[in-house]
């Protein structure tokens, strides 16, 4: 299967370390730019197209009516969401993820988003 090379927004702010996060898709061949919050989200949305959003935040935030999914969805149409699956919190989790494109399960690892990309969003978008 072609490997496109992929501009990634990653919102992750359990990582400890954003710069790994970098290199986990720079070595999957991919552009990855990581924030520190839903904040940074969406400015770095506002200014740069993602062909992916990869976030671990999805639900409403305090003093929003929608989720974080659906002001991704306004802020970056025809941009993929995948969300991360954190272990835990699985009604917690369920209610958001089923609205992103497909999901992770964390920690995040090579095998495991070069599968979400490959396979589960291979028809993303076509």
């Amino acid at each position: 299967m072609p490997n496109h090379r992929k501009t990634i927004l990653v919102l992750y702010p359990t990582a400890s370390d954003a710069a790994s996060l970098r290199r986990l898709f720079g070595k999957l061949g991919h552009i990855a730019v990581t924030a520190d919050g839903p904040r940074a989200t969406l400015k770095a949305l506002d200014t740069v197209r993602f062909d992916i959003i990869l976030t671990s935040i999805g639900a409403a935030r305090a003093g929003k009516q929608f989720s974080f999914v659906q002001e991704l969805r306004v802020a970056a149409p025809g941009s993929a969401v995948i969300g991360i699956r954190e272990a835990g919190g699985e009604a917690v989790n369920e209610a958001w993820l089923g609205e992103c494109d497909a999901s992770v399960p964390a920690p995040l690892s090579p095998s495991r988003m070069q599968w979400v990309l490959d396979f589960e969003l291979r028809y993303f978008g076509s």
